[in-house]
């Protein structure tokens, strides 16, 4: 096990020789080896745990994440200013070439997953909407690649086009709920907007993390803009998995029922979601 996840209320987690000892009930119901771990992520209120553990856990780098649907924070511990040389690193980028080659590369990488997504789904079609999208794509990834892009204003440009074609193909191609008119980033009303939007929430979640373990800074990013409280760095990775990891399972589970999402739909147990950590 790397990465303990807890989400039951009244759970006391408390520290016993070199283990974690989870407890319910005044029960014993789990004892992990802190060594066995590299982060602990409490996503429910109502669980307590010692300030023994908390040190320990600072003293090995294991992260303690503490989250809810639309926020997460993490305990910061001296033994992260270890890693002061990888954040020297990340922070010289905004200087020099590394930062706009970066941009580009998680740019690319989103439009070829894009790409992909398509290519999967409409595996057994061959019409001119499709190759005129595949070809654009295609055309977007070569712009990228070219040294004309001196600037993230023109890798936006050139995401945004390419994001439009490619949620137009969805749309026009029945692969998202006949609701779907367009992409709508916050306050949707429209029900496969909202699975986007809170399968992209759970992704920047994940990122996040990530990027904390990695002993970066997620607030400095090389793509979007930097202001307070905005994890920068999160939203620029989290770019190139979108479409692998999100809009594919939306479509799937979709496809899967044989009909539309509904908001019925959005409150069963299928469309929760669950975290399975090796």
């Amino acid at each position: 096990m790397k990465h303990l996840v807890l989400n039951s209320f009244g759970l006391f987690l408390g520290l016993k020789s070199q283990r974690i000892v989870i407890y319910q009930n005044k029960e014993i119901i789990k004892e992990i080896a802190l060594k066995s771990l590299k982060t602990i992520s409490i996503n429910s209120n109502g669980i307590t745990i010692s300030s023994d553990l908390i040190f320990a856990c600072s003293v090995r780098g294991i992260k303690i994440f503490y989250q809810s649907f639309n926020t997460f924070s993490a305990t910061h511990t001296l033994y992260e200013h270890k890693g002061v040389n990888v954040l020297k690193q990340q922070f010289s980028s905004k200087d020099n070439a590394k930062g706009l080659i970066l941009a580009k590369e998680l740019i690319i990488g989103k439009i070829k997953n894009q790409r992909s997504t398509i290519l999967y789904f409409s595996r057994n079609q061959n019409n001119e909407q499709k190759n005129a999208t595949l070809i654009s794509m295609q055309k977007a990834i070569n712009t990228l690649k070219s040294s004309k892009i001196i600037d993230t204003n023109d890798i936006f440009s050139i995401e945004a086009n390419a994001a439009h074609k490619y949620f137009e193909f969805l749309k026009f191609n029945s692969l998202l709920p006949s609701s779907f008119e367009h992409r709508t980033k916050r306050a949707s009303s429209e029900i496969s907007n909202q699975a986007l939007n809170y399968g992209y929430a759970i992704l920047l979640n994940i990122i996040y993390k990530s990027i904390i373990n990695a002993g970066l800074n997620p607030y400095f990013g090389v793509l979007h803009t930097m202001r307070s409280a905005k994890p920068s760095l999160a939203l620029d990775i989290m770019e190139e998995y979108r479409s692998f990891i999100v809009d594919r399972n939306i479509i799937k589970i979709r496809s899967s029922l044989k009909g539309e999402l509904n908001a019925e739909l959005k409150k069963s147990n299928s469309f929760k979601y669950t975290k399975f950590i090796k």
